[in-house]
């Protein structure tokens, strides 16, 4: 028994051998060819962002997209094709789910038929892994051998497994926590045979002991519920005492509760991905040469409004900018319009005026009088952080936004 795995078949795929194949199936199916071209602009216009520059995606496939495991389909599928077709070596068994197969060969066949494989494409590269021990795991099936040349099968798990679930001590409605056992119990009479089953099964058991989760009771013939209402779920977060007794309410009125768990602490966090520059709604500022600064706030993206900026100052709307009127007063003056700063990041409107007004005070600029006017209580504290700032010191914290 031998399993083949490609090596990151996603980012490995060939772009225009995965367009040339669809392409060819579409024709052999009467389908429109117009689809061939929608696929090659979706494969095509992919760009990445990392460490605020961009850069083009020549091979291989988007891990988010959502025709990418479409596409990785279509291309082995045809690759499997190809390679059982042309083979020196038929396989006395051959399965594949995306990119992982399993395959019964004779021992000393299976290295020429990893070299098949790899010189089908130079771009889709075999992996392969032996079976140990007379057992090898595909998937989470772990395939065992027998001395009649038989084979059996029962749940495989990574040596790295702790058998960790959720606590059952821990703040769950009932039901979720039922559920985990029931999906183990389910997984194992799913993937065992006959004579793993009840060593499956009483693992499992132990398991959820270990975890303080309730051992799901053995299944009752199926009765026929009478017929109700379809009414519209209710979704509570759940409170243990609060929220419960609520769903046995609203479960005699035929209307079904589903819970949802507290947060995690990874929901409270911010996302890691980079995002766009001057995607953001907030506050910005654009240097002159001459010293000064312009400040504005937009509720949309920074980015618009700098293009917006620089219209106005190509069409000469020295009326409408205070930006194209301090450029066309002397030719000394140049707008470093490459090099946007993002005071801060605001969508709500009244903050980010306050703080455009607080930016306005902190800043040397050729503002206009036409924002939002700080009274002069404000004065003591700007004057504070203009002078810390003046000093550099690294103690500076600016308050004033909090």
């Amino acid at each position: 028994m031998v399993s083949f795995d490609v090596q990151s078949l996603f980012t490995c795929l060939p772009v225009e051998d995965c367009i040339s194949i669809v392409s060819r199936k579409l024709k052999e199916n009467d389908m429109p060819i117009e689809y061939a071209d929608l696929l090659k602009h979706c494969l095509t216009s992919g760009y990445m962002l990392w460490n605020n520059q961009f850069y083009k995606q020549v091979d291989g496939v988007a891990m988010g997209s959502p025709v990418s495991p479409v596409v990785a389909d279509i291309f082995m599928e045809d690759f499997e094709e190809t390679a059982l077709r042309t083979s020196p070596i038929t396989p006395r068994f051959y399965k594949r789910y995306v990119d992982d197969t399993f395959t019964i060969l004779p021992s000393d066949k299976v290295s020429i038929f990893l070299h098949h494989l790899n010189s089908i494409n130079s771009k889709i590269q075999f992996t392969m892994e032996l079976e140990a021990n007379k057992s090898l795991a595909f998937l989470d099936v772990l395939v065992i051998r027998n001395p009649n040349n038989t084979l059996s099968h029962t749940v495989y798990r990574k040596h790295t497994h702790t058998d960790r679930y959720l606590n059952g001590e821990s703040h769950h409605h009932p039901t979720q926590l039922a559920t985990v056992g029931k999906s183990l119990f389910q997984r194992a009479r799913g993937i065992c045979d006959e004579r793993h089953l009840e060593t499956e099964l009483q693992h499992v058991k132990q398991v959820l002991r270990d975890n303080k989760l309730r051992v799901p009771r053995p299944h009752r013939s199926e009765r026929v519920k009478p017929a109700t209402v379809e009414r519209v779920p209710a979704v509570l977060p759940f409170m243990k005492g609060v929220t419960d007794k609520i769903g046995f309410i609203l479960k005699r009125a035929s209307i079904k509760t589903f819970f949802k768990p507290p947060k995690t602490i990874s929901q409270f966090l911010p996302s890691v991905k980079c995002h766009i520059p001057l995607q953001d709604a907030g506050v910005y500022k654009l240097d002159c040469d001459c010293g000064l600064s312009y400040i504005g706030q937009t509720k949309r993206s920074i980015k618009t409004r700098v293009k917006e900026h620089i219209a106005d100052l190509k069409h000469r709307r020295y009326t409408k900018s205070a930006i194209c009127e301090h450029s066309l007063d002397t030719a000394s003056h140049y707008i470093r319009f490459d090099k946007p700063q993002i005071l801060a990041k605001e969508h709500r409107f009244q903050p980010r005026m306050i703080r455009e007004a607080i930016e306005i005070k902190k800043h040397p600029n050729f503002n206009r009088e036409d924002g939002w006017q700080l009274p002069p209580a404000w004065d003591p504290i700007i004057n504070i952080i203009k002078s810390k700032t003046k000093h550099n010191s690294p103690q500076i914290k600016d308050s004033i936004s909090t």
